[in-house]
C-alpha cells in the first residue's frame, strides 16, 4: 500500500447516531489534508448538507430480514459488489466503519481487498455489524469504557476515544460563557432512531 496515501472511506449506518460522528470525522480528516469519502444508505443522505454530498456514495444495503431473507441477502450481495467497485477505483488507506448494518458492505469488501478497518461504536452495547468487524479491525474505538458485547480478547485494540463532536460545537462551547449567560442552556439527547 503506497504510505503517501491519503485516500479514507468512512462507513456509517443511516441514522443519526451514526452520520452525524460520521460527518463530523470526515470534515476534521478532510481539513488536515486527507481525502475522506462517507458512504451510507438512503436513510443517511437526508442528514447530509450540500458541501458533503458531493463527498457521499450511496450503498444502499439491507439488515438480514428474517421475513424476507432471500431478497435481504441478494441486496446485501448488490452491495458488496458495488463496494469493492468503490474500493478499487479509490484505493483508501484504511475504512472507518461507524456501524450500522449500512456500513458493513464496504467493511467487508474491504477485508476482502486486505484494507485495513477500523471500527467505531458509539453505543453502550456494540451493534451487529460491528460485532462481526471486531476481529478483523486493527482498532476498536468506542466512546465508552464500559462497552458491552466486546470479546475481551479484543481489548487490547479497543480505545475509549468519546462521542465524535462537530468542530462548531466544540467552538461554541469554548467560546460562549456558561456560567454568566443569561441564557437558558438546553441539552438534548437522544437514541438514533
Amino acid at each position: 500500500m503506497n504510505k503517501d496515501n491519503k485516500h479514507i472511506i468512512i462507513a456509517a449506518g443511516g441514522t443519526g447516531g451514526h452520520i452525524f460522528p460520521a460527518i463530523s470525522l470526515m470534515e476534521y480528516l478532510n481539513k488536515i489534508g486527507f481525502v475522506s469519502i462517507l458512504t451510507t444508505d438512503l436513510r443517511g443522505l437526508k442528514f447530509i448538507d450540500k458541501k458533503n454530498m458531493q463527498k457521499t456514495i450511496l450503498i444502499d444495503s439491507s439488515p438480514l430480514n428474517s421475513g424476507k431473507k432471500i431478497i435481504s441477502i441478494l441486496k446485501i450481495l448488490r452491495s458488496i459488489f458495488k463496494s469493492l467497485i468503490i474500493l478499487l477505483k479509490n484505493k483508501p488507506k484504511f475504512i472507518f466503519g461507524m456501524g450500522g448494518y449500512a456500513s458493513f458492505p464496504i467493511c467487508l469488501a474491504g477485508l476482502l481487498l486486505r484494507i485495513p478497518i477500523i471500527i467505531y461504536e458509539n453505543n453502550l452495547l456494540i451493534g451487529k455489524a460491528n460485532r462481526f468487524l471486531a476481529p478483523f479491525s486493527k482498532r476498536i474505538f468506542v466512546t465508552y469504557k464500559d462497552i458491552q458485547g466486546i470479546n475481551a480478547k479484543y481489548k487490547n485494540r479497543t480505545i475509549v476515544v468519546g462521542n465524535i463532536i462537530r468542530e462548531n460545537i466544540l467552538n461554541f462551547s469554548k467560546s460562549y460563557d456558561l456560567e454568566t449567560s443569561n441564557y437558558l442552556n438546553i441539552l438534548v439527547l437522544g437514541g438514533s432512531q
